[in-house]
């Protein structure tokens, strides 16, 4: 997805999820060779912008591998909750997000 795209993509989700804030932040990952990254993505969405042949994405949004995917398959690059990131390589791969921290109402100190 290409970022300009993602970036429109996520107004629009935020919303459709009834959320008028949002945070927008760019994140990088360096996945070492045969090495897997996991971590919790609750209220937020995770858009892929970038992935390195090699790489897979599981969520429980769905699934996103770069090679062996022969469909197109919605919400392939929208990610959240539980993420898990694979590099099924021998060497050191990249994966690109936009992380869209969806906002409640209350509160909490941070701009908007």
């Amino acid at each position: 997805m290409r970022e300009d795209f993602a970036l429109h993509y996520a107004d629009r989700r935020a919303k459709e999820r009834g959320y008028d804030a949002y945070r927008i932040v760019y994140r990088e990952f360096v996945i070492p060779a045969m090495g897997s990254l996991k971590f919790q993505a609750y209220n937020e969405l995770w858009l892929v912008t970038h992935i390195d042949w090699g790489l897979m994405v599981k969520s429980d949004y769905g699934r996103y591998d770069h090679w062996y995917t022969k469909e197109i398959r919605e919400n392939a690059h929208e990610h959240g909750d539980r993420i898990e990131i694979v590099n099924t390589r021998k060497y050191q791969r990249k994966i690109r997000f936009l992380q869209v921290i969806l906002k409640t109402n209350t509160d909490d100190g941070s701009k908007t």
